[in-house]
């Protein structure tokens, strides 16, 4: 035993033997707002890797023949289960599923630098470093990633020691290697720098206000960078000089709002590469360049979200999500798109089959719920799912979440006319979703139906707001759909992306509420992965013969007598001021107008 003891001391001295510094693409340290917590909610192990591979990394490739000596992670919560070996660092090789070595360690709260039993050597296979812990429930999930930086292969996770994802939408995740103090110098003039928005709607070969994340991976502060942008198709790159507002200090990261340059290539998906060549005036050691995305047109088509809400009578919970979000609404003075969806957890008198259909997207019947929320039928990024439950008491969760829907690029144009006989839904989508699987929606819902005669549960909870039972109202109460298949019809389009459909105008009786509107949008319905739905876009108008149909009209000045840019309630620009309607006048109508409804 005592020569064990003696064997292991030695191998743990030697890994002591240098001094460490990190290297890593994420920050070294950042505020609550930044980061995206990880794990499963549920008694199991989490793991958490990083890739670091000489193919993509030049510095990585130049530190060939140096040693890693451990990992620094960051972790929510105490994870003391070393004596367990549950908690640990990893180290794998060429592919995460192959660890080669595990040490296990107590960890704490924050950051933590552990070493491994034997350090590794740094050679032409790739090297996944990180961090392994067993999550309970009712602690904070455990692993951490930065949001807005996504390096590619920089968020590996693994729940339950079931597989291996990498997740492109979360963020990186704040692990760095421990390499021997002697590598240093291969990094110190080196810095990362990527796009942090995205996708994100621009003009190609343009100029575009972007958030530019930068990373300085060595000990000297940067004060000002050149960074080389290339945006897909451009012939070469756009180099531009940017002083940075603060320094930023060794191992540390900022982010600068800044002026970028897009490529000339158009579509959804573009890619968009930073390469920094000069830091403090000096050049730059060669580092891993900055791709990510970009969505590139010259369609610009204006994004009208889509919220819908999963609800119903028999949801004691249900009326106070409604008030906070018919608060948010009223705040919020954009156009947007409202939808209830009575199903989800129980269905009631207003359910119909677009309500069933729709709970799809809870990703099983055991995951279903009210009162529930989804926006343009995305996950956000940092986000696990489509839906969201009620979350505090307050317009303001509603607010944010309203903000990211309608900055979410609009991948479709959405028009609604109808006459007395028929409905139909024209537009354009983008073109290189031109032959992609795409559905159309249309619905003809009611707005404004009183409590008297379909009661709600939960108006006379304690906690309910004073003025709940005044305000309540049964709003977005799905009457009809227009479209064949309940989920959607399947949307054909022309070369170009434009399309025109027709229905037959159903006019079933109502609800006995204060207003009809005809809503329709184009979607992705896929749901075999909750990730690729989307809404591309939406619209709506309201049907002129029901009573009371301008009920929200919130400033009843004619819209030419503003100043601001004049919009329809698809939120389309259809005069750029108010100067222009003297040569064309407005027809009579509902406008948006400074972020109101007004009347002409």
């Amino acid at each position: 035993m005592k020569r064990l003891l003696l064997s292991l001391a030695c191998t743990l001295a030697s890994a002591y033997m240098w001094a460490q510094v990190p290297y890593g693409y994420a920050p070294n340290d950042v505020s609550a707002n930044e980061i995206s917590a990880l794990g499963g909610n549920k008694n199991e192990f989490v793991q958490g890797v990083v890739l670091f591979d000489p193919a993509t990394d030049p510095v990585w490739a130049r530190m060939k023949g140096k040693q890693v000596l451990g990992v620094r992670c960051y972790v929510r919560a105490d994870y003391k289960q070393a004596r367990q070996k549950r908690s640990g660092i990893l180290a794998c090789t060429g592919n995460p599923a192959n660890i080669v070595q595990t040490t296990y360690a107590d960890l704490t709260e924050g950051w933590n630098d552990v070493l491994f039993a034997e350090p590794l050597t740094i050679g032409d296979e790739r090297l996944y470093l990180g961090v392994q812990t067993y999550e309970t429930i009712g602690t904070p999930y455990p692993l951490v990633a930065y949001a807005a930086a996504t390096v590619p292969q920089s968020c590996i996770i693994n729940l339950g020691k079931k597989a291996w994802e990498e997740f492109t939408d979360r963020g990186t995740l704040l692990i760095a290697a421990l390499v021997q103090d002697d590598a240093a110098g291969m990094f110190e003039h080196a810095v990362y720098a990527q796009n942090t928005t995205h996708p994100q709607t621009v003009a190609p070969d343009a100029d575009f206000q972007g958030g530019l994340y930068i990373h300085n991976f060595g000990t000297t502060p940067l004060t000002d960078i050149v960074v080389a942008m290339q945006g897909e198709g451009a012939v070469q790159p756009t180099l531009r000089a940017i002083s940075l507002p603060t320094p930023v200090p060794a191992y540390g990261s900022t982010v600068v709002s800044t002026l970028l340059r897009s490529g000339t290539a158009e579509g959804t998906n573009v890619s968009w590469t930073a390469t920094v060549t000069q830091a403090n005036g000096v050049d730059t050691q060669t580092a891993r360049p900055g791709t990510t995305s970009l969505f590139v047109t010259k369609d610009n088509f204006i994004r009208t979200p889509l919220i819908e809400e999963f609800t119903s009578q028999r949801c004691v919970n249900c009326p106070q999500m409604a008030y906070f979000l018919e608060k948010a609404l009223e705040q919020y003075g954009k156009p947007y798109v409202y939808v209830a969806h009575h199903s989800g957890f129980a269905e009631d008198v207003f359910t119909t089959a677009p309500d069933r259909e729709a709970v799809y997207v809870f990703g099983g019947y055991a995951n279903e719920y009210n009162p529930a929320i989804m926006y343009n039928r995305t996950v956000f990024e940092g986000e696990n799912t489509i839906v969201f439950g009620i979350r505090d008491m307050s317009p303001t969760p509603y607010l944010d979440a309203l903000a990211l829907a309608a900055d979410m690029p609009a991948k479709a144009e959405v028009q609604l006319e109808h006459d007395d006989a028929t409905v139909t839904v024209s537009g354009r989508v983008a073109r290189d979703l031109v032959g992609t699987p795409l559905y159309l929606s249309c619905y003809l819902v009611e707005d404004g139906i009183g409590t008297n005669q379909y009661p709600q549960m939960g108006m006379d909870d304690d906690d309910a707001p004073a003025d709940l039972k005044e305000v309540f109202r049964h709003n977005g109460v799905i009457l009809h759909h227009f479209n064949t298949n309940a989920i959607g019809d399947p949307l054909v389009t022309n070369a170009d992306g434009s399309y025109s459909v027709s229905y037959p105008l159903a006019m079933p009786n109502g609800y006995g509420g204060t207003a009809q509107r005809l809503v329709a949008f184009v979607h992705q319905v896929n749901k075999d992965n909750l990730r690729a739905n989307e809404v591309l876009n939406a619209t709506q108008e309201y049907l002129t013969g029901a009573p009371n149909a301008i009920r929200d009209i919130q400033s009843a000045q004619p819209a030419q007598h503003h100043t601001d840019a004049i919009y329809d309630l698809s939120g389309r620009r259809i005069r750029q001021s108010a100067a222009s309607i003297r040569q064309a006048p407005l027809h009579k109508g509902i406008y948006i107008a400074g972020g109101r409804k007004v009347v002409r």
